[in-house]
């Protein structure tokens, strides 16, 4: 069966979405190419999956009508493959003679640098200062490749599509396929794909098979972790010394600033290795919790600005060289405790609001004066139960005062307050 993304997939560069600038320069840079004007000897596609990197690659050849000559890092692991499937290609001319040209396209150029220790990466190299034909090279994290891999490439950055965009693309390859779907389903599997247009058209093709796509149908999709867009972001944050890149980082992140923030103060540990680096980053972070904290008492957003550079640039820009190493980045030890905490946080604010009612104070002070008098007063049993009686304290309430002695005190507040509540009888005599 013929998969969908395949399928439908763009003919020319105007038929993409998204990235109009990037697919105008992508076009450009293989013409000055082709003349010796190019300034670079190849050109670097990165960005996240599904943004349309490859369709881009395809398209242009088709559009220019040139021969496409195509691998990725699974076909070249070692030097010897590269220059077996690539270098022959890049030297010698095409041998259809319909051709104008040829491209050299290679995918997932990243994973070649994962396998640095088998040469891939320095063939590839070598190929691009010596070919005779555009090299486009594709990438999801382009900054976790050397610098000097780097510097031989222009790089064009393709972003994540907009979710109107990818609905748009559903909704059109919907019709071709003569599939009744439902808009709001669509809607929800375009923001489910998290700018990712090639899970979202595999979505409705793996739902659209009977024909109809219905709301119902969509409730067995799982939400794309999130979480993939921040190691990015931290990755590019701490990798990086370009202040330009580490405010990209943030801005592009799916993460609010606070979040971001958390996860940065955590992981810089792990990432700079040399104290002094550590310490400014710290110093940034620190400068940068002193606006957050203005922002939250304040409402003052202008001062986001500030925030945000400090513990994404200022970040960036305090270490003295940049760290090679791999690192493993962990969840923020702060968010899983407050995880841990998060049903006794929960009692505390419904005790709190009974209180709150009783003795007309605010929550907040019933939680910071009231409770800790009442952990005290709850020591003996007949107090804690006129007093858990007058509150209307549940067991679950209780058992945060006296655990030990929760099920007795509540019997006895009960009897209480149905002795409050019950009218008394007056016996009257008719004689």
């Amino acid at each position: 069966m013929l998969l969908w993304v395949e399928k439908h997939r763009p003919k020319t560069l105007s038929d993409l979405v998204g990235n109009p600038r990037t697919l105008a320069r992508l076009s450009e840079w293989t013409l000055e190419f082709k003349q010796g004007e190019a300034k670079k000897k190849a050109l670097l596609l990165h960005g996240p999956p599904g943004s349309g990197k490859t369709s881009a690659a395809l398209a242009l050849s088709d559009e220019l009508g040139f021969e496409l000559i195509e691998t990725n890092a699974s076909d070249v692991r070692t030097k010897d493959a590269v220059e077996r499937k690539v270098g022959f290609a890049a030297s010698l001319a095409s041998l259809d003679p319909d051709s104008k040209g040829k491209i050299i396209l290679i995918d997932e150029v990243d994973g070649i640098h994962g396998r640095s220790d088998f040469g891939g990466l320095a063939a590839v190299k070598k190929i691009i200062k010596s070919s005779k034909e555009p090299v486009i090279l594709l990438a999801n994290d382009a900054w976790g490749l050397p610098a000097d891999f780097r510097a031989l490439c222009e790089l064009l950055e393709f972003k994540r599509i907009d979710r109107r965009a990818v609905l748009k693309v559903l909704k059109r390859i919907a019709a071709s396929e003569g599939v009744e779907a439902d808009e709001k389903a669509l809607s929800i599997i375009s923001s489910n794909a998290n700018g990712d247009l090639r899970s979202a058209i595999n979505d409705l093709q793996s739902l659209g098979q009977g024909g109809t796509v219905k709301i119902s149908d969509v409730s067995s999709l799982f939400m794309r972790d999130s979480e993939l867009s921040i190691f990015k972001a931290l990755a590019q944050i701490f990798k990086t010394d370009s202040c330009d890149r580490a405010r990209e980082a943030m801005f592009e992140s799916d993460e609010d600033p606070e979040t971001l923030f958390n996860w940065i103060s955590e992981n810089v540990p792990l990432e700079y290795g040399d104290p002094a680096d550590l310490a400014q980053a710290y110093h940034y972070l620190s400068r940068s919790d002193i606006f957050l904290g203005r922002i939250r008492k304040r409402q003052d957003w202008r001062l986001l600005g500030y925030a945000s550079d400090l513990m994404s640039c200022g970040v960036a820009v305090s270490k003295k060289k940049r760290y090679k190493k791999f690192v493993r980045y962990k969840y923020p030890q702060r968010f899983a405790m407050l995880a841990r905490t998060r049903a006794r946080r929960n009692l505390v604010g419904e005790i709190s609001a009974k209180i709150s009612r009783r003795c007309h104070v605010s929550t907040r002070l019933a939680a910071s004066e009231f409770i800790p008098l009442l952990q005290n007063l709850f020591r003996e049993v007949g107090r804690a139960a006129e007093l858990s009686s007058y509150f209307g304290f549940s067991q679950k309430d209780i058992e945060f005062f006296q655990p030990d002695t929760a099920k007795k005190i509540h019997e006895i507040a009960e009897k209480i307050s149905a002795e409050r509540i019950t009218p008394k009888t007056h016996q009257t005599s008719l004689f």
